[in-house]
């Protein structure tokens, strides 16, 4: 325990670093309001023994004075206390959720995918806002009421010692009942959470996956599920709101014994002249005052358990590790012509299988160069490195003789682009999607990388035209329509470095030869790498690599491999023997136009 006290004191000092001062004001107008407070029981008692018992009326007047000024006082500290406070913590919990979105946007894109999107959401909204409430309730609530436990404590000691046992003798008993009700709640407490998080995962992904879902016919099968889950949860809602009910009606009922025992025995003193009727009453209003402290310190102890589970989830995320490190000494990258090399380059996803063995390419500037090869020969991976989502075990990849390790991440990825095959869109228009990751954009910009693209007559028929909504993941566009858009963020940006994952696959011939033209053009400012899967779209490299069992198996034009009689022809006379009739077919075997190197590209490839 005391090992995750000092875990959750370190985070605190990381996030509440430069808010001392508001902090201490909080800390002191609360400290004021509470002290205010304390003046109820002694106006009461001077109230029954002095102004009525002694028959003083002209004090009366004077002690209303008193009382308004009091709760004037109270009215503005607690009004200032609240406010900076609340707007304190609550910085803190936007640091810590923008800390955790920032260090989660760097980690390894495996990790990520592992994760169930509810499960995300859940860490970065829920146990950061059980973390941050113990950060209130440590630093200002915790220490306010133990200083007045002993403030209350010594006062009631003060007036009558007996009476003032009494009183702590009820307290303790009501402690009691509070420890006792307090583990089994917080054991459902976790169970509701628990519960809540895998409901909130699921349904999140079910409706991401709404279409194979209902392909698959799903549907049924999936309400019943999800049905299921709910009555699971509806029981343990059931179970915690009854055992919070007999909780709370426990409390009141030792609250009335405990005020008619104090009434019982304080009575009993008062008619033996042993107090005055006053001290009763400022007893009571005192002891009111007593057991919320008391009862607000046991519950801290006790929901400590809940809030070590969410630190350790927080943690867990907090300390993942980016995939790859910026140096220190890392400086911005300047491209000049835009080669690329990778030299002897070895990476895998797992250690005991290497995806690349020590690959060797280069990629020359205002060049178009296809890499082909069977699935899973580490064509995608290829890329992946040379964006650096990872980094590779050995070897160096270079961009104008500078190791990309030793630039900055961001000037990186400014000067390349890697268009991915089915490229991800986000909710929103159709214009945010093509000015993401670009910065400020001009209409003329736009409008111009979406002729580009062969996107603007589609987008013009859309109701808004470029500011139409086309909802998460761009479901309202076809396949098509949706990898044009991404073409069109490519074509805007234009990068200095381009790698495109197949960037045709679902296009209809028309437009696809017009983006093969763009990307003709793009070569003439560009390093031009292409992922091909297809023959109509290698046609346009300059030269071709071809890769094998992760390293480069042959490279060269189409004519140049097709006479070596390797790989590449094999991987050519496959394509050819396909069902007659198909359009590959007649594509692949019919010789290009002069001047035109006509390639060829194996089956389309997997996660590699």
């Amino acid at each position: 325990m005391w090992k995750d006290l000092v875990a959750l004191w370190n985070l605190a000092k990381i996030y509440l670093k430069g808010k001392t001062g508001a902090i201490l004001l909080g800390l002191f107008t609360s400290i004021i309001f509470s002290l205010t407070g304390l003046a109820t029981p002694y106006l009461t008692r001077f109230l029954i023994d002095v102004v009525f018992h002694a028959s003083r009326g002209d004090l009366l007047l004077p002690l209303l004075i008193i009382c308004g000024v009091i709760l004037i006082i109270l009215f503005f500290t607690g009004i200032i206390s609240d406010y900076v406070l609340v707007r304190t913590f609550e910085r803190v919990k936007l640091l810590m959720r923008h800390d955790l979105f920032r260090r989660l946007l760097k980690a390894p894109v495996d990790f990520l995918l592992m994760q169930r999107s509810g499960e995300l959401n859940y860490r970065i909204f829920g146990d950061t806002e059980t973390i941050q409430s113990f950060f209130n309730r440590l630093l200002i609530g915790l220490p306010i009421d133990l200083l007045f436990i002993v403030i209350i404590s010594s006062i009631m000691v003060g007036w009558n010692l007996r009476m003032a046992l009494f009183v702590f003798a009820v307290l303790c008993l009501q402690v009691l009942v509070i420890i006792g009700f307090q583990k089994p709640l917080l054991k459902y407490a976790l169970l509701q959470k628990g519960k809540a998080q895998f409901l909130s995962g699921f349904v999140v992904e079910r409706f991401r996956n709404i279409q194979l879902t209902r392909t698959l016919n799903a549907g049924a099968m999936e309400t019943d599920s999800f049905k299921s889950g709910l009555e699971e949860l509806m029981g343990i809602n059931v179970k915690a709101y009854m055992l919070g009910k007999f909780s709370e009606l426990s409390v009141v009922l030792v609250n009335n014994i405990w005020s008619f025992g104090i009434l019982w025995y304080g009575g009993r003193l008062v008619l033996a002249g042993q107090i005055t009727l006053g001290t009763l009453m400022a007893f009571l209003l005192t002891a009111g005052m007593l057991y919320p402290r008391i009862a607000s310190v046991v519950g801290s102890v006790l929901s400590f358990q809940d809030v070590r589970a969410s630190l350790y989830r927080f943690l867990e995320y907090h300390r993942v590790m980016p995939a790859v490190h910026e140096p220190p000494e890392a400086v911005e990258l300047l491209l000049e012509e835009g080669k690329v090399i990778f030299e002897n380059v070895w990476f895998g996803y797992k250690p005991e299988e290497p995806v690349l063995k020590g690959l060797s390419a280069t990629f020359e500037p205002r060049k178009i160069t296809a890499v082909v090869g069977r699935s899973g020969v580490g064509k995608s991976t290829l890329a992946r490195l040379l964006v650096r989502l990872y980094d590779p075990w050995e070897g160096r990849i270079l961009i104008d003789n500078v190791d990309i390790r030793q630039v900055t991440i961001e000037s990186l990825r400014n000067n390349i682009r890697y268009v991915i095959q089915g490229e991800f869109l986000f909710s929103g228009s159709i214009w945010d999607n093509i000015c993401y990751g670009v910065g400020s954009c001009s209409e003329e910009q736009v409008f111009a990388a979406a002729g580009k693209a062969g996107a603007d007559e589609f987008i013009m028929q859309l109701p808004e035209g470029f500011h139409t909504r086309i909802g998460e993941g761009g479901f309202q566009l076809s396949s098509g329509e949706a990898q044009r858009i991404a073409l069109a963020r490519l074509f805007l940006a234009n990068p200095r470095i381009v790698v495109l994952d197949e960037p045709t696959s679902f296009l209809d011939p028309e437009t696809e030869s017009a983006i093969h033209q763009a990307i003709m053009d793009l070569k003439e400012t560009a390093t031009v790498i292409v992922i091909a899967h297809r023959p109509s779209t290698v046609k346009i490299a300059d030269h071709i690599i071809v890769l094998d069992n992760g390293v480069v198996a042959e490279q060269g034009t189409h004519a140049e491999l097709l006479g070596k009689k390797g790989l590449y022809a094999a991987i050519y006379t496959e394509l050819c023997r396909r069902e007659p009739g198909l359009p590959v077919k007649k594509e692949v075997c019919t010789p290009a136009p002069a001047g035109v190197s006509s390639n060829v590209i194996s089956h389309g490839e997997g996660v590699s």
